[in-house]
Formats: structure tokens, C-alpha cells, sequence
């Protein structure tokens, strides 16, 4: 599975990198012009691996901003048992690789509970993430559910997940007759950060020098001239904040080309890694009898913004930095150094001819890439299919062409039957299309509904990037004949009010059957989830209690320290009383904050999305022994709100108290960490992956109840 890959991103779907592993499925399977997806990540995934609905299995947003309602808890039901589990029951071994993030958020620590998580979902094995995206370069990772850091010079996500992969292929050398598998490999490419060997980077310099206009028109005669878009077919005009390549400044346009850059690499890269895995299963013996599904998630991402962004997170926070800001990071743009995501007119070229991009229902929203290889297609090895198709189609379908019956029961719980309609017959030759379908769309306020070539379309929020805006969640419905109109240029609402009405039927027909209402934009979700934070804060009354070293511990689960008003007492045992390494830590290089010993001096650092650093220190070592540490951190008697009293005391007596501006982030890339500072490190001051260098006992936290 791909993420954040556009309908026209691919080679082998007339985009403008080279994806030739994939494109070699492609020629030997058939590629579905006509497939549809939910628009983000948790819900497709959700809805891929359980056949059916998002909002059926609880995934109707992200799960970031889940809600407590049925539809968009987050959590899914026992009656919706997984394509691993049907398979596993079957006698297959299922392995699950990369992201998994279609999960409660406050599951995803260490301690669990695992309910969710893919070693309870039907997979035997698990070698991946449980976020919605990691840093490629020092990722937290997790073995079923243990957490790991992997290290090494030149060290990639893609290639750590390859090798993975093909580790667990070979673990059935030690049986007599080797099982069948099912594979879940799900690299985080092309989601942000976008991160890329430097080599690669340096294959596309110059490439889309052509910029984000001409490349749509490209693109475009190239699906035409395949034939898998019709003739006549029409771009969209560009949205709003999408400035015409031709108005930029030659600083914007060298910005902007090696955004685009660096993302290509990253999907050439991560191409390249699924290859080794198609590789070693041709060396097996093993590739033309094995069922290969290439899908994206959603359509490209337009997270980035007008300008992009050296650290995705600031989509977060707000605002995203100026292209000048942007421009200081150039050249190390997509190396260990930035957490990037391109412009997004890149993703608006990406999905062409669709409208839009990720997080809306437009076309460009939900019709991705699908590919489907399979033993036995004869002439239609390289073809392409127009037969509308949706994310949840796609386990009916494996079953049916391995031949396994749907599972009644799945860990004592009765099955719910699929809302996916299997689309094997595109493969097989046996069967036909439904003589009628449609389906529902619904994302954050945004809401669609296809019927038979016809669409209508509610959006909510086009600006993807600020998700602090206010949602629409009653805008009016535009009509759309995709027969003719893929692009969605022409709104017929107006001329066939009949056909619309029809539609929008439809739509509350669905909303009522599939738990949609009430429906609520990500900001409102936002709010929803920041109450029930804060009565979680006041029924443990601001307090959290450590015994020991935590590691990643999930932002939403730890101590809300970015609020600026705690204290925090560590009780310590140092040999030498001079040593390095964190106390705690949240986050990492890319933003966060942590308290830790340098050369036995107690430190406070702070570290801003955008790389500023604003650091106190103690003058005292602790020395050697047993010991209390206290870091108080309170609002200053002053004027300026960003102004904190900072005070450090050590055995009870203070070492430190100074007032000094300080703002801690509380949106930040990695972990929340006691004793340990995993991946990547907050403070210069001392190594990555470190550990407190003595003896830690209880550590204290103390939040007011201050925002």
C-alpha cells in the first residue's frame, strides 16, 4: 500500500516518476482507472483490510481526531474480522509491515491495551509504525510490540522494511511444505516527511524544472494517449492560493521544482525496495503463483500548503513557514535534517485529471491507483479496467480468487457481512458487473456520493492545510456525469435538479444505514477530542506518576508539559555524578522539549518546529549518589505571557530560577520519552537513542490547569 500517492503519480499511470517495479506488475496485471478510496489514510486502511465501510468499522475520520460516536470511535468492531484473520483461518501465515495507524491513539504506547494492533487484527508478525507517518531516517519502529531502534549509517525506512520483508518470506524455509502468506506491506511513501537517499535525489535535479502547469498537460496527453482517459477530458481550472507556474520568481520556481524533487525520489526509492521483495520471490519460484495489489490511500496530499514546508508538523500548529523560510533549508530539503512536504500544486499535477487532493471527495480525494496481478489472466496481462471499484471491494475479491469462503465466526465473534462487492470477474472472466452500484463519500464535512457515472459533491473545507478553519457541513451539493467529466469541471446541478435530487437521497439513504450522522468538520472533531483530554486531566488532577523508564509514550497520553505551567521531580542515583542523557524527553530534532544532565548539570531545552532553541542550565553538578532533581516551569509575574519562571532545585535547595521567554510545542514528531530519548535527540547535548546514564527511581509530573 501506497500513501498519499496521486491517481497520476505512478509511470505506469502517465505520471512523471519512475516507478518501474511497479510498472512491471502492472504489465503483467490489469490497472483500474475507475477505483475508488476513502480520503485519508486510517479510513482506507480501515476499510481495505476489513471489507468493509469506514464509518461500518468505526473509521469514519482519522484517528487522530476521533470521536466518541458510533462511526467514528476508532475502534473496530470484533464482527468486522480482517483479511489476515479470514486468511489466517485458512491455514495462510500473514505477516503486516510499515504503517498501521487505523487505531485508537491512546492504544499506541507501550503498554497497550493491543486490542488493535495487528498481532489481535490476524497478523502473526508485525515490523513497522503506529502513527500516521515517522521520520525515514530515525523511525519508531515496533517488532509485534516491542519497540526497536534500528540504527546505522545510511539507514532508510524503505530498505529496513525490504529487508524485513523478505526475512519473513524466508522464516517458511523451515517447513516441509512451505504455507501460503498473505503480505501487508504498507510503506509510509509518499505521505510526508518526504525523505530520500541523496543519490536518488540527485537522479530527477532538473526534472520538473517544467513546473506544476505544464506537468498537468503532460500528464494529461499521456492518459489520453494510453486510452484510459477519455478524449476530450478536461483539467480543472487551478484553486485558489495555486499560483500559475509562470508568476512565480525564479527563487520560488527553484523551491518549488526541488520539493517535487525530492518527493519523486522518494516514491522512486520506495519502488525500488518493493522490487527486492518482488525479486526474491521470483528467485523462490514463487512470484507467478502469488496475487500482487499495488493501491494508494488517498490522492496526493495538499498538506504542504501554497509554499510547502521544511517540517510538515507546522500543517499542525499553523502557519507554514514563507517560501523564504523554506528556501534556507534547500539544500538540505529531504535529507535527515528537514521533515518536508511539497507545494501543493505538486499534488493537484498528481492527481490529474481529477479535482482536488486529499481530505476532500473530489475526484482527486478518492480515485488512486489500483493494480491487481494475479496467476492466470492471460490476455488481460497489462490491460486496463473502467468498472467502478472501492477500497472495500478488495478482500471479497482476494478471497474469491484464492477460493477461501468468507469466515462466520473470527475469534468468537459472528461476522457482519462485507459492504465490498468482489470484483474478480475484471480478472477472471467469470461474472459480470453489478447492474447498478453506488456509494457514499464523507470526510470531515466533505461528503459525495456516486451513482451509476454520477456524483455530487458537498465540500466542507478545501484548504487542506488549515485545519483550523471552519468546516461547511451543509454546503450545497454540486452534480457532476463523470462518464464525460472525470475532472468534475462542469457543475450540472443547476440543468438536471432531478438527477441531483435523486443523488442526495442516496446520500442520506447511506448516511442513515452506515452511522455518518451526525457529521462534523476535523475542527470540531478537534475540539471534541481536546474535552474529553481535558476531563482525563481533571479526573487524575494534573498528576502522572513514573516508577521507571518509559519509553514511546504517545503525545495524547503524556503529561501536557507545552501548556507551560509543571514541575517534574526526578529521583535519581549517579556513579560519578558528571554523566550525560535525558531525564525525560518529548519529541526530538524536529521539534519537542527535554529535561536531562550535562556533565552532571541539570538542563532544560526546548527546541521549535522550526529548529530555534532555547536552553537553561543549572552551574551545579549533581554529583555522585542519590539525589531529587526538581524542574519547576510557571508563568512569570509579567505582562508577557511567553515569559516563564524556570527553576531547578536539587536536594531541595535551588540550583537555578530565571525568567526567560519559552514556548513549548506540543505537536512534535516523536514520542514522549522517561529515562530515554528514542530516535532522534532534542538537545544537541547528547546522543541519539540515549539512555539516562545512572539509576532513575520515580519521576513526578505536576501540570496546571492553565492553557
Amino acid at each position: 500500500m501506497l500513501d498519499d500517492v496521486g491517481f497520476a503519480q505512478l509511470s505506469c499511470f502517465g505520471g512523471l516518476v519512475a516507478t518501474p517495479n511497479i510498472d512491471r506488475v502492472a504489465a503483467r496485471g490489469v490497472r483500474y482507472s475507475n477505483y475508488h478510496t476513502t480520503p485519508i489514510c486510517s479510513s482506507s486502511r480501515a476499510a481495505m483490510l476489513t471489507g468493509r465501510n469506514a464509518h461500518t468499522v468505526n473509521m469514519g475520520g482519522h484517528n487522530m481526531f476521533a470521536r466518541e460516536l458510533p462511526g467514528y470511535n476508532g475502534r473496530i468492531p470484533a464482527s468486522a474480522g480482517t483479511l489476515a484473520e479470514n486468511l489466517r483461518q485458512a491455514g495462510y501465515r500473514t505477516f503486516a509491515l510499515g504503517k498501521w495507524d487505523h487505531l485508537p491513539v491512546g492504544d499506541t504506547s507501550p503498554s497497550g491495551p493491543f486490542t488493535y494492533w495487528p498481532l489481535r487484527q490476524g497478523f502473526d508478525r508485525f515490523y513497522g509504525f503506529v502513527a500516521s507517518e515517522t521520520d525515514n531516517f530515525h523511525p519508531h519502529l515496533w517488532r509485534d510490540t516491542v519497540p526497536v531502534n534500528p540504527e546505522g549509517k545510511d539507514y532508510h525506512l524503505n530498505d529496513d522494511l525490504a529487508d524485513e520483508a523478505i526475512d519473513m518470506i524466508r522464516s517458511r524455509d523451515g517447513e516441509a511444505r512451505p504455507e501460503p502468506f498473505m503480505m501487508y506491506w504498507a510503506t509510509g511513501t509518499a505521505h510526508a516527511p518526504h525523505h530520500a537517499p541523496q543519490e536518488w535525489i540527485a537522479r530527477y535535479q532538473g526534472k520538473f524544472d517544467i513546473g506544476w502547469d505544464k506537468a498537468r498537460q503532460q500528464i494529461l496527453e499521456a492518459q489520453v494517449a494510453r486510452g484510459f482517459v477519455p478524449k476530450g477530458t478536461k483539467l480543472a481550472p487551478r484553486p485558489d492560493s495555486m499560483p500559475a507556474w509562470n508568476s512565480l520568481s525564479p527563487d520560488e520556481k527553484r523551491l518549488f521544482a526541488r520539493q517535487m524533487e525530492v518527493f519523486a525520489a522518494a516514491l522512486s526509492h520506495a519502488d525500488e525496495q518493493f522490487g527486492r521483495i518482488l525479486d526474491e520471490l521470483g528467485r523462490r519460484d514463487e512470484l507467478d503463483n502469488t496475487i500482487v495489489v499495488i493501491v494508494s490511500d488517498n490522492g496526493a496530499s495538499a498538506e504542504g500548503g501554497p509554499e510547502g514546508t521544511f517540517n510538515e508538523l507546522y500543517f499542525a500548529t499553523g502557519p507554514l513557514p514563507s517560501a523564504e523560510e523554506n528556501l534556507e533549508r534547500l539544500d538540505a530539503w529531504g535529507g535527515p535534517e528537514t521533515y518536508p512536504h511539497y507545494a501543493f500544486g505538486w499534488a493537484v499535477a498528481g492527481n490529474t485529471p481529477n479535482r482536488y487532493y486529499k481530505q476532500t471527495t473530489y475526484e482527486g480525494g478518492v480515485r488512486v491507483p489500483l493494480i491487481v496481478s494475479t496467476p492466470g489472466i492471460g490476455g488481460k496481462a497489462g490491460g486496463w479496467n473502467a468498472d467502478f471499484t472501492y477500497v472495500s471491494d478488495l478482500l471479497p475479491s482476494i478471497l474469491d480468487i484464492v477460493g477461501v469462503e468468507p469466515a462466520a465466526v473470527v475469534n468468537g465473534a459472528k461476522q457482519s457481512p462485507f459492504d465490498g462487492i468482489s470484483f474478480a470477474y475484471t480478472l477472471t472472466g467469470k461474472g459480470a458487473a453489478p447492474a447498478s452500484r453506488s456509494q457514499y463519500f464523507e470526510m470531515f464535512g466533505h461528503r459525495g456520493f456516486w451513482e451509476d457515472g454520477w456524483k455530487i459533491v458537498a465540500p466542507s473545507r478545501l484548504n487542506a492545510w488549515d485545519i483550523t478553519a471552519r468546516a461547511k457541513t451543509d454546503s450545497p451539493w454540486q452534480l457532476y456525469d463523470l462518464n464525460s467529466d472525470q475532472g468534475e469541471v462542469t457543475d450540472l446541478a443547476g440543468r438536471n435538479p432531478k438527477k441531483l435530487d435523486e443523488l442526495a437521497a442516496g446520500f442520506e439513504a447511506a448516511a442513515r444505514r452506515f452511522n455518518i450522522n451526525p457529521i462534523a468538520g476535523q475542527r470540531t472533531a478537534a475540539i471534541e477530542a481536546a474535552q474529553r483530554n481535558a476531563a482525563d486531566f481533571r479526573a487524575r488532577g494534573g498528576k502522572w506518576h513514573f516508577t521507571g523508564p518509559i519509553a514511546r509514550m504517545f503525545k495524547q497520553s503524556a503529561p501536557p508539559i507545552e501548556r507551560g505551567d509543571f514541575s517534574v521531580t526526578a529521583h535519581v542515583e549517579l556513579d560519578a555524578g558528571t554523566e550525560t542523557g535525558p531525564i525525560f524527553a518529548l519529541g526530538g530534532q524536529h521539534g519537542g522539549a527535554a529535561f536531562y544532565l550535562k556533565d552532571g548539570m541539570p538542563r532544560f531545552v526546548a527546541r521549535s518546529l522550526g529548529g530555534d532553541v532555547t536552553k537553561v542550565s543549572a552551574a551545579q553538578a549533581v554529583g555522585p549518589g542519590p539525589h531529587e532533581i526538581t524542574l519547576s516551569i510557571k508563568p512569570a509575574n509579567s505582562s508577557d505571557a511567553a515569559v516563564k519562571l524556570v527553576t531547578m532545585a536539587l536536594d531541595g535547595t535551588t540550583i537555578l530560577r530565571e525568567e526567560i521567554p519559552l514556548s513549548i510545542n506540543g505537536v512534535v514528531p516523536e514520542s514522549f520519552d522517561v529515562g530515554r530519548d528514542d530516535a532522534t535527540s532534542v538537545s544537541d547535548d547528547y546522543a541519539p537513542n540515549r539512555e539516562f546514564p545512572g539509576r532513575l527511581g520515580s519521576v513526578t509530573f505536576e501540570v496546571g490547569d492553565r492553557r
